[in-house]
């Protein structure tokens, strides 16, 4: 295996991965996109709902299983079903 390999199982060796920035939040192996408005974006994760709350949310950049959104952020939060 070669290091670059390694650094990427190291990096991405979980069910999922959030990354938060300041105008900026990244989500790796999400399941589904369930609201998206300027203000509230919820994504399905394994066993949870992500709810990102702000002002002028969009997404510049999405996968099939990550998406990259950007925004004034305020509030990130986890709804356990």
């Amino acid at each position: 295996m070669h290091i670059k390999d390694n650094l990427i199982n190291f990096l991405y060796d979980k069910n999922y991965f959030i990354s938060i920035f300041d105008e900026y939040i990244h989500v790796f192996n999400f399941r589904e996109l369930k609201s998206l408005s300027s203000s509230k974006i919820l994504l399905s994760l394994d066993n949870f709902v992500l709810d990102i709350e702000g002002n002028n949310l969009f997404i510049t950049k999405m996968l099939p299983n990550e998406v990259l959104i950007k925004g004034h952020i305020n509030k990130v939060g986890f709804n356990y079903e």
